[in-house]
């Protein structure tokens, strides 16, 4: 497996989408379609019907499922999102639509519903999947070789808020301490901001010293 991933920034808040190619295979996955704009739309320009095989969602918040229904219309490709966040597709409480008073068509279910442990086929290889809650019930990271999709859960140098309803402070700690504790050192692709490594983390993030607050997105 060789693989080629590529990010841009999408949506009001500059969510992280990254497209993901296996050069050997030329399969292909799409991590947190948040917004069908301009640079969603240069993303996945060379990418061809029926190669799409999942749009991987770290969480249901709004700016990170906005994009969904475009992508599956144009492109194809299985939903997946963590089992405790579901219903964010139906809820707009869970996923914030209603209080930032956006309107998108969404898909009425995901296709597929994972749970810590899982493992998604891809390119003779596999995803793994990582529950690791505290900015939402169901986010969860997804583990390729040696990259983390880690979502609003690690950011470089920080963690996602967790003052919304469904966040725990305690939850997100844990969840970082726990990705922190994965072998060697890693790629982490966030849903927000800039990219980092685990060794980085490892080494300068305050939260899996427990120090700070939270304080991002």
């Amino acid at each position: 497996m060789i693989l080629r991933i590529e990010g841009y920034p999408v949506g009001i808040i500059g969510t992280n989408c990254y497209l993901v190619t296996d050069e050997e295979s030329g399969r292909r996955f799409v991590v947190d379609p948040g917004k069908w704009d301009g640079s969603l739309k240069r993303l996945l320009l060379n990418v061809k019907e029926g190669e799409l095989d999942y749009i991987l969602l770290t969480h249901g918040h709004f700016d990170h499922i906005l994009g969904v229904s475009d992508v599956v219309k144009r492109y194809g490709g299985k939903i997946v999102i963590h089992e405790n966040d579901s219903d964010c597709f139906e809820n707009s409480e869970r996923s914030l639509i209603r209080s930032m008073d956006v309107s998108e068509d969404l898909p009425e279910k995901a296709d597929i519903l994972v749970k810590d442990g899982d493992r998604l086929p891809f390119a003779g290889g596999f995803i793994t999947v990582m529950h690791t809650p505290g900015h939402s019930e169901g986010s969860v990271c997804y583990l390729i070789e040696n990259h983390v999709f880690s979502g609003d859960t690690l950011f470089c140098g920080s963690v996602g808020r967790t003052d919304f309803k469904y966040g725990s402070y305690d939850g997100i700690i844990r969840s970082v301490k726990r990705i922190a504790a994965l072998d060697g050192d890693r790629k982490v692709y966030p849903g927000h901001g800039m990219l980092t490594t685990l060794e980085r983390e490892r080494k300068e993030n305050p939260y899996l010293k427990n120090e700070n607050e939270t304080d991002n997105y």
